[in-house]
């Protein structure tokens, strides 16, 4: 099972605690002021919208706990390739230093697991996440500036792993002259507070690539899972059913019911690809290798007003290829 859902007596993943928790204990990502608004930036020399395989790729490499990238890479449309080499799920949240702030203050920022601090003094531009094994990319389109790239997925005793050596500073560079246009998408998806608006439920096994943009005023994420074979969306629901009358801060907490499902025993579901959490205002092009099966989309990032994940209030969808 996924970290996130902290199940670890339905969890062969292994022991991975919920992202849920280690993020409310970390202020709710300190969502609640200081985030600016920006959009993506793109340039002015537009050519044709380009192959997933035609950008400037960077890519990135995660274990327990560090990232291995370039450290100076070149801005502008650029394909993110996550290749999660360790044993858990990891993701490379692109965190550009906000105007005003300073490469040392987020460096000291991110000495602590209190979020709000990382958020007064970068912006996450997004970035990929996958599971152990494989390998997921977005593309982004990056402004010349200071960044780190962190992982704040949390171990099982909550510490985010960045705090564990995953943040690796790289600087953005100007653009090259020619550029080309954003990619084509085949699916156009808000992250908005809090539904996924216009995803698609059923499509076909193969390459996808999905425009996804925060049009929220919270930072958002969209994590794409397969479900195994046997496990149904009301499975997933059951494991993220929280305990009647709770609060929403404990159903931040709450563990999830096991699954009805004979297929529980295995892993229930696998995380394959999507975007990291992004700040309002930007957006991925998210690259999708699905294969024929059941899947669905969800968002783990508190609301900061209620405790609530964003799951809860709205932010989970089934799709179906095939």
């Amino acid at each position: 099972m996924d970290d996130r859902l902290r199940a670890q007596q339905v969890d062969p993943f292994g022991a991975r605690l919920s992202r849920r928790a280690a993020v409310r204990q970390a202020g709710a990502f300190g969502l609640a002021a200081g985030l600016a608004v920006r959009g993506i930036g793109r340039t002015a020399a537009q050519a044709t919208p380009a192959s997933a395989e035609e950008y400037p790729e960077v890519v990135v490499t995660a274990t327990e706990y560090r990232f291995d990238l370039p450290p100076t890479i070149p801005g502008g449309l650029t394909r993110l390739i996550l290749r999660n080499e360790g044993a858990i799920d990891h993701h490379a949240m692109f965190m550009r230093v906000n105007e005003g702030a300073t490469l040392a203050e987020l460096e000291a920022a991110l000495q602590q697991p209190d979020f709000g601090p990382v958020f007064a003094a970068s912006t996450s531009v997004g970035g990929p996440e996958v599971g152990p094994g494989r390998e997921a990319s977005v593309i982004a389109d990056l402004e010349p500036g200071q960044y780190v790239v962190i992982c704040v997925i949390p171990d099982e005793a909550g510490v985010p792993h960045y705090m564990m050596g995953m943040q690796a500073p790289v600087e953005v560079t100007a653009a090259p002259a020619a550029v080309a246009a954003p990619p084509a998408a085949d699916a156009t998806i808000d992250l908005a507070d809090f539904r996924f608006e216009a995803m698609p439920m059923r499509l076909a096994p193969g390459r996808h690539v999905w425009e996804a943009t925060n049009t929220g005023e919270q930072v958002h994420e969209m994590i794409v899972q397969r479900q195994a074979p046997g496990v149904t969306f009301g499975d997933i629901l059951a494991m993220l059913q929280p305990a009647p009358e709770a609060t929403p801060g404990e159903l931040v907490e709450a563990d999830p019911a096991p699954a009805a499902s004979p297929a529980a025993a295995g892993p229930p579901f696998e995380l394959i690809g999507g975007v990291a959490p992004m700040s309002p205002g930007f957006t991925n092009w998210a690259v999708l290798d699905l294969e024929a099966g059941d899947y669905f989309a969800i968002c783990f990032v508190p609301d900061p007003a209620t405790g609530a994940p964003h799951f809860a209030l709205g932010m989970l969808m089934p799709l179906t290829v095939g």
